[in-house]
């Protein structure tokens, strides 16, 4: 059952999927939706597809960050590597979580004699530099949301998303603010994974710089990624003021975050359907906007996969197996 359980989860979200994208598809004009595609201008989508790709390298360095107090004192191009890998892993292992296995994997393993000193605390800390990276990046995806709702009034968000988005924002910052009490709560002798958790917190506390250095260089990234969303937009010929990206970006990048898809797949569709319509953009230039974000994406991530090949990864089970703590 253990086997099956994983491999039913995986087929509900394929079909939720599927089941979405059919939806869609069958409610637009298909003409008009592929004439998007054939007028579009290359120049704006290669232009996306290098900002994205650069973006990365930012991404790197926010991780890199958060990482260095736990002990990791890799050369940034090695961690550029292990990134460009989550990214692939991201995109095309099945679920949300395959990028984060892979980056915590390589981590652990690649730390100078890592096995011989303490596999397992090792582990543990390349997990949680993969969390709080994670955790920092969606925070600060959501804050950037709720500014531009503030900021950008006069957009017809409904309110409904607003209280939403408000509610999420206000929840990261009580949940920032009880961290320290987390860490003065789990016991400092007792089970040994639990103990290194509370020596991983203390570390961050040690080198406090880290967390505002990180949130720093997330809202740049967000934002880079958000004027993205403005080239894409141009190379099908719409426009999309960059004050409403500020909204869009983090409201969909935040609704395509719920696992109940694959990857995201036709919940980030939808969203940016619901979203552009509030700027009288039409379904199929909100779809086709969708589908070409996600394809642009898509092309910089297989060169995590050229670099994964590159480096003779063994096989997700092994991978799998080795970060269990």
């Amino acid at each position: 059952m253990k086997k099956v359980k994983p491999a039913l989860v995986l087929l509900m979200k394929v079909l939720v999927s599927v089941g979405l994208l059919v939806f869609f598809f069958t409610r637009i004009h298909i003409e008009r939706f592929f004439h998007t595609f054939a007028s579009a201008d290359f120049s704006y989508i290669a232009l996306a597809l290098v900002v994205y790709f650069l973006s990365q390298f930012l991404s790197t360095l926010r991780w890199e960050v958060l990482a260095r107090p736990l002990g990791f004192k890799k050369p940034f191009m090695v961690f550029l590597n292990f990134y460009l890998i989550g990214m692939f892993f991201n995109l095309f292992a099945p679920g949300t979580v395959g990028g984060d296995i892979s980056r915590i994997y390589y981590l652990a393993r690649d730390e100078e004699g890592g096995r011989e000193k303490d596999w397992g605390g090792i582990t543990l800390n390349a997990t949680v530099s993969v969390f709080v990276d994670r955790v920092i990046g969606m925070m600060v995806l959501i804050w950037l949301g709720a500014l531009g709702l503030i900021l950008f009034p006069q957009y017809a968000v409904p309110s409904a998303v607003r209280l939403l988005t408000f509610a999420l924002a206000l929840g990261f910052i009580v949940g920032g603010l009880l961290i320290p009490v987390l860490r003065r709560i789990l016991p400092a002798v007792g089970y040994s994974t639990v103990v290194k958790l509370r020596v991983a917190l203390r570390s961050y506390r040690a080198r406090w710089q880290a967390i505002p250095q990180a949130i720093a260089l997330s809202f740049v990234i967000h934002l880079i990624q958000a004027w993205i969303h403005l080239l894409i937009g141009r190379a099908i010929h719409i426009e999309i003021p960059f004050s409403y990206c500020i909204i869009l970006y983090p409201l969909v990048g935040t609704f395509a975050a719920i696992p109940i898809t694959l990857n995201g797949l036709g919940l980030r569709e939808g969203g940016y359907l619901f979203l552009l319509a509030v700027i009288g953009i039409n379904s199929e230039k909100a779809i086709a906007f969708g589908v070409l974000l996600f394809l642009a994406i898509a092309a910089d991530s297989l060169v995590g996969g050229v670099v994964f090949l590159l480096k003779k990864s063994p096989k997700p089970s092994v991978i799998v197996a080795d970060t269990k703590i």
